[in-house]
Formats: structure tokens, C-alpha cells, sequence
């Protein structure tokens, strides 16, 4: 089985991972990992927020193998804030519709016949004309799959830390929620694909 490229269609699954503050479990995947503008732009938009600022550091100094994918959308966003302008609330799922439509955008990664992971939160996700290649994954599913192969001894301590934050500088507000509780969601690219080491 091939390895993965992952891609990120939004901020859910970095906000978790810092809430429980294991964003280091990203780099443990080794594969790269796509991240679109208009996500990186939400994730680390305000500096005084500890969440954005400790994001912002961990993407620019693993940049490889994380890379930052240009879209319509996030160009256009980024001149309206340069202008003083407000930002489109869902720019960031503007841009990965964009990104998913775009020739130049997913189908550049899809249509290599390489397996591509998309990680994501929300258990309503759906994609139609579904690529051979392409494998589903949620935040909880890629946890479990961790402790399946050993990277994480608890994939449990990890999800309970995410809903009941306790690190410094997380508040109540930052906790998640979860909709693919309690196993979560890991569906194969028909190809066969693997993102586990």
C-alpha cells in the first residue's frame, strides 16, 4: 500500500489537536499535509490569540511538509482585509470548494492515482464523484488508528483532553464536539491506501 498525502478542507481538526496540545502528532504521520489558504489564514488570523500565534509558529516551521495551497477565494479575502474590509465568516469553506472545483487544486494531487487522506471533523461530510484514491478520515478515526499502531498509547485520553480542555491557556470555549463519537470515521480509498505507518 501507497502512503498518503493529507489534506486538511478545514480548521477543525488543528483546533483539536492544539486543544489537547498534540498538534506534534501531525508530523509523526510523516506525509505531507495540504493545507488551504483561506484555513490558514482563519487558524492564525489573530496574533494576541494563543491558539492562532501557537499555530501560526507550528505551520511556518513545518512548512515542509505542511504546504499552504493558493485559492481564488483566499487571494480575494486577503485583498479585502489589505483594504480594511471584514472577511467572509466561511471563507475557509469557500476556498476548499474552490480548491475541490479547482483543475489546478485537489484534482492535482487525485488524479496522480496516489492516495490522497482528507482529514476532517464534521461527520455530515459527504463527496460525491468520489475518487478510487481518495481515503476518509476523521480527527477521532486518525486517534484510534494511532493507537492501533502504536504512536499513541490512548487515543481516549487524547479525545477527553480535546472535550474537556485542562492545558494552560485553553478555556472552556475551546473544547470540542465531536459528531462521529465514539469510534469515528476511516474509509479506505478503494484503491487501497494507508496513512498508518
Amino acid at each position: 500500500m501507497k502512503r498518503c498525502t493529507i489534506i486538511l478542507p478545514d480548521a477543525g481538526p488543528i483546533n483539536s489537536l492544539w486543544v489537547a496540545d498534540r498538534l506534534d502528532l501531525l508530523l509523526r504521520l510523516d506525509m505531507r499535509i495540504v493545507v488551504v489558504d483561506a484555513v490558514y489564514d482563519e487558524l492564525t488570523s489573530d496574533p494576541s490569540y494563543l491558539k492562532d500565534a501557537e499555530v501560526k509558529v507550528f505551520i511556518d516551521e513545518h512548512s515542509p511538509p505542511i504546504v499552504i495551497e493558493r485559492t481564488d477565494i483566499g487571494d480575494a479575502e486577503r485583498e479585502k482585509r489589505r483594504r480594511g474590509q471584514k472577511s467572509k465568516k466561511n471563507a475557509g469553506e469557500l476556498a476548499m470548494i474552490d480548491f475541490i472545483s479547482d483543475e489546478g487544486g485537489i484534482r492535482r494531487y487525485v488524479d496522480t492515482n496516489e492516495p490522497v487522506a482528507i482529514l476532517f471533523e464534521d461527520a455530515g461530510l459527504r463527496v460525491f464523484n468520489r475518487p478510487p484514491n481518495l481515503h476518509l478520515i476523521s480527527t477521532v478515526g486518525l486517534l484510534y488508528g494511532m493507537q492501533e499502531v502504536g504512536i499513541i498509547p490512548s487515543a481516549a485520553d487524547i479525545i477527553d483532553e480535546m472535550l474537556h480542555p485542562k492545558k494552560p491557556g485553553r478555556r472552556p470555549e475551546d473544547a470540542r464536539r465531536f459528531t462521529d463519537l465514539p469510534g469515528g470515521i476511516d474509509e479506505p480509498a478503494t484503491i487501497g491506501s494507508s496513512w498508518k505507518s
